[in-house]
């Protein structure tokens, strides 16, 4: 009885050690909102909180802080790779917003190039 208990438990702590983020749409395309300077101004806005969000970006926002801070250590891959275009396409497309979303979620400068690199083969 001891032993069923014991690998509950460890089974349980197993579960939320990969437990991932629940976000709206894991298979969002990126690329498109990148790519379309409307809908990338939109995504950021909200992010920015310059503007209202819709659903599937205010699952991602939810999220970011967590995510940009722990590395993505809670993301699946899906959610890596949605991270990793967004950051870097931020970063080319739109420089100004890439600054004010980096000001706003790691305004010390100590975690978003550690997510950058957790996320760079995604």
């Amino acid at each position: 009885m001891k032993i069923i208990l014991l690998l509950a438990v460890l089974g349980a702590a197993l579960y939320q050690a990969v437990d991932c983020y629940k976000i709206a749409d894991d298979n969002l395309d990126m690329e498109a909102v990148v790519n379309d300077p409307s809908k990338l101004k939109a995504m950021t806005d909200c992010f920015l909180d310059r503007d209202v969000c819709d659903p599937v970006a205010e699952s991602i926002k939810s999220v970011v802080p967590e995510s940009i801070a722990r590395a993505c250590d809670r993301c699946n891959d899906a959610q890596k790779h949605l991270g990793r275009v967004y950051v870097s396409g931020l970063f080319w497309k739109r420089p100004a917003d890439f600054k004010n979303f980096a000001g706003k979620y790691d305004p010390e400068g100590n975690y978003l190039e550690n997510f950058m690199k957790a996320v760079s083969n995604y």
